[in-house]
């Protein structure tokens, strides 16, 4: 049975690693590569500030994901059209807000 407050979550192969992604709702709380050293301390935070354990499955915002992953890593897709739910301190989001406003193909330092 599904908890009523939990954070959905489904691993990803991608062409270039692993993912994890995760919804809570109808949004994208969480799209996090398994190789980063880092990863179950992210998994910690998340749960916490969501006060939202983590439970395997899927959903129609991961699925879509999934859709939009893949076109992209196939040369479809630039952008991504997913509501998004970021967590984070206040400079996290900060930054996060500044790096979705970077257009495809730019790098910027």
């Amino acid at each position: 049975m599904k908890d009523k407050k939990a954070i959905t979550v489904k691993q990803y192969a991608s062409p270039i690693g692993q993912l994890l992604l995760g919804s809570i709702g109808d949004v994208l709380c969480l799209c996090d590569w398994r190789t980063e050293t880092h990863s179950q301390r992210i998994d910690k935070r998340l749960q916490q500030m969501l006060s939202a354990p983590y439970q395997e499955g899927t959903s129609s915002i991961i699925e879509t994901a999934e859709i939009q992953l893949e076109e992209y890593f196939a040369g479809k897709r630039q952008y991504f059209d997913l509501p998004l739910l970021p967590v984070g301190t206040d400079f996290q989001m900060r930054v996060w807000n500044e790096l979705i406003r970077i257009p495809y193909g730019t790098t910027i330092s």
